[in-house]
């Protein structure tokens, strides 16, 4: 068997997909299979798959288009590789992508997980953007109480905890998130600090036709996790728990009044007293995360005087370098 089993669903992806097929076929790291999953393209994904010749490429078809999840979930029983590694048929792995994670997760033998970080290409493989997310454990476990902190087809997690904790299909467009909360607690999880992947960013993505959706889904995710914490959250504490990972909107920068201000410092008060109650997380990094998140608000509604006594703060000085790092990586998005 294989050490890697890549993961690649495919549906209607002529435009792109020669390039993500070749971008593993090109990696430095050579002991893996390509599982493809047509998912009832109705375009030319087929015949250029059919082009590609090499052993270790292996093509299925669905019957019809059953959706990712469904498709994903058959994927994994046909991965005989120790690790699963995702890939979106419209992405590109740098060629070192496998061999740096394969590398990581042989040396961490309690990690179950890690993504890289990403360039942002358009149609035309331009370079958009960056997505730096958060690399150590402790801080990506808080992290998923707010948000998402992996990219999806950067993936690469150990294959006997795939087969055991499936993509559930009641979460539709963000069963990545719900997987990484629920299995969060099975080992430590890791983003790479390099960048190595291409992301495609375009009008066809499911964030941008999903939108609605995804909102509602995650808005369930993040309030089953402040259980966790003891917290049944009102209307009014989700804004202020999501606020200040939503500040821009279409590149629209949000607006958050005076009053607004004093409920999410409010609110923070309250998850770090009940934190400290629960212990579910290091209490000096969970202090430090939300200092971070609150610099975030401050510096982007230009709230200076704000910056740097707010309710829950301590001066302890591990948790101010913490929170200094953790600017400094804020920075640097």
């Amino acid at each position: 068997m294989p050490k890697v089993s890549i993961l690649m669903p495919v549906y209607n992806a002529e435009l792109y997909i020669a390039q993500a097929i070749e971008s593993i076929i090109t990696q430095t790291f050579t002991d893996w299979e390509l599982i493809l999953i047509n998912d009832g393209s109705t375009d030319r994904s087929e015949a250029i798959v059919s082009k590609y010749k090499d052993n270790r490429i292996y093509y299925l078809k669905n019957t019809g288009n059953i959706g990712l999840i469904k498709t994903l979930n058959r994927g994994i029983d046909y991965c005989g590789g120790e690790y699963i590694a995702r890939m979106d048929a419209d992405d590109i792995s740098f060629c070192d992508r496998l061999e740096k994670q394969v590398e990581f997760l042989d040396k961490h033998p309690s990690h179950i997980m890690c993504g890289t970080n990403a360039l942002v290409i358009n149609n035309f493989n331009d370079v958009t953007g960056r997505i730096r997310n958060l690399a150590s454990n402790n801080l990506l476990q808080i992290n998923l109480l707010f948000s998402d902190p992996f990219v999806h087809p950067s993936m690469m997690i150990r294959r006997n905890i795939l087969i055991e904790n499936r993509y559930d299909e009641r979460y539709k467009h963000v069963e990545d998130y719900e997987l990484w909360c629920r299995i969060a607690n099975l080992g430590e999880i890791a983003n790479l600090k390099k960048e190595l992947f291409l992301y495609r960013w375009h009008n066809s993505n499911v964030s941008v036709l999903n939108a609605d959706t995804q909102s509602i889904l995650k808005d369930k995710i993040i309030i089953d996790g402040l259980k966790e914490l003891g917290i049944q959250p009102s209307e009014e504490e989700l804004y202020c728990h999501k606020i200040t990972f939503q500040l821009y909107a279409l590149g629209k920068k949000q607006e958050v009044s005076i009053d607004q201000f004093d409920n999410i410092a409010a609110w923070f008060s309250k998850l770090t007293r009940q934190n400290k109650i629960k212990r579910k997380y290091k209490q000096s990094d969970f202090i430090a995360f939300i200092w971070s998140r609150w610099a975030v608000l401050c510096i982007s509604q230009k709230k200076y005087n704000k910056l740097l006594f707010p309710k829950f703060a301590s001066y302890n000085p591990i948790v101010l370098v913490k929170l200094i790092k953790l600017v400094c990586i804020l920075s640097r998005k």
